[in-house]
């Protein structure tokens, strides 16, 4: 392929098919996008996971590639979200998790996700989630996950149903994990999963 291609030209055809083209945006993007997923996740197999995932996307929906538009807030938009439902997946998603915890717990001097929910910016963030998180919702998940109560427990004396402690309790820890995410990146994410989830 001619070197000279700008990276209009490389996006025009990789739109169109090119798979020689789309090497050569791999052989480009790869490297920073690489390092970009390792800062939040800390796992150099996991990111590696993640880049080749991003770029299998980026192929599937080229046709959507506007040429014109930056590239690189594209593909880092699409690396982010991929790395957010990963982590999300592994709320439900026992084998995922294992496999986020086993590759955590194979690096020498890395990542240890019961030290990080001792660290003040976890900290931090987790009590700044409770504060924004609407009122009775704040209630249920302080009398089920603070104070160890049943959704039967926390529904009498709430005075609502066992399926709205539920939800609020669902709703909660979702809104809890976005809000790590967004602001304390993808490690501690990891860390609100491994103290909530086991």
């Amino acid at each position: 392929m001619d070197s000279n291609l700008s990276g209009t030209d490389l996006l025009v055809r990789m739109k169109g098919g090119d798979e020689q083209a789309f090497a050569a945006i791999y052989r480009q993007y790869h490297p920073s996008l690489y390092m970009f997923i390792l800062r939040y996740c800390k796992v150099p197999s996991l990111a590696e996971d993640l880049v080749h995932d991003v770029f299998l996307k980026v192929w599937e929906i080229r046709h959507r590639i506007q040429p014109e538009l930056p590239f690189t807030g594209y593909i880092y938009r699409i690396a982010r979200n991929h790395v957010f439902k990963t982590l999300e997946r592994a709320a439900t998603d026992r084998s995922l998790r294992e496999q986020i915890l086993a590759q955590l717990s194979a690096l020498p001097e890395g990542f240890h996700p019961e030290q990080v929910v001792k660290s003040k910016e976890y900290d931090r963030l987790f009590h700044e989630a409770l504060n924004h998180m609407p009122p009775q919702r704040l209630n249920v998940f302080r009398l089920c996950r603070q104070e160890g109560r049943t959704y039967d427990e926390a529904a009498e004396i709430l005075g609502i149903s066992r399926n709205a402690v539920k939800k609020h309790m669902v709703l909660g820890m979702r809104f809890i994990h976005d809000y790590i995410f967004r602001y304390g990146g993808v490690s501690l994410s990891v860390a609100f999963f491994f103290k909530n989830y086991f």
